[in-house]
């Protein structure tokens, strides 16, 4: 076979597909010419939207394209990082002491307060249960 006898074959092929879409849509067109008519609205309207949406896209393209360039006459002035000031406190606030190994009687008087009876019952009575707790646990 050769090239020219496959290209008469695919044509008459061609024009023996479209003929037999042509006739069908004819017999469609006889018996429901609302529903052709809304089948090529349909296609027309999504070949319009079709070609907006390419061309939005093409010109959106063009804006990117134009926005991206970055002037090269840009000079920055860099000056040299601010340091913030440290909290205040007052000349006579120390934040750390030497730790003592006793109290003086002064201190003892003016930090150490005498326990009542309420405080001792129930200092013992948690002492007890911490007993009792490590007792039960005990085998």
């Amino acid at each position: 076979m050769d090239f020219a006898s496959i290209i008469e074959s695919v044509k008459e092929k061609i024009t023996s597909i479209i003929d037999s879409l042509s006739e069908k849509l004819q017999d469609l067109m006889e018996t429901n010419k609302k529903l052709v008519i809304l089948i090529a609205a349909m296609f027309v309207t999504l070949l319009i939207c079709l070609i907006l949406l390419i061309a939005l896209a093409a010109s959106g393209a063009d804006k990117k394209k134009k926005d991206k360039s970055i002037p090269l006459s840009t000079v920055l002035q860099v000056e040299e990082p601010v340091i913030p000031d440290g909290p205040k406190l007052p000349k006579d606030y120390n934040i750390s002491r030497p730790a003592k190994d006793k109290w003086d009687d002064q201190e003892a008087m003016e930090w150490f307060t005498i326990p009542g009876e309420n405080e001792v019952e129930a200092l013992s009575f948690s002492n007890d249960k911490i007993v009792k707790d490590i007792l039960e646990a005990a085998p």
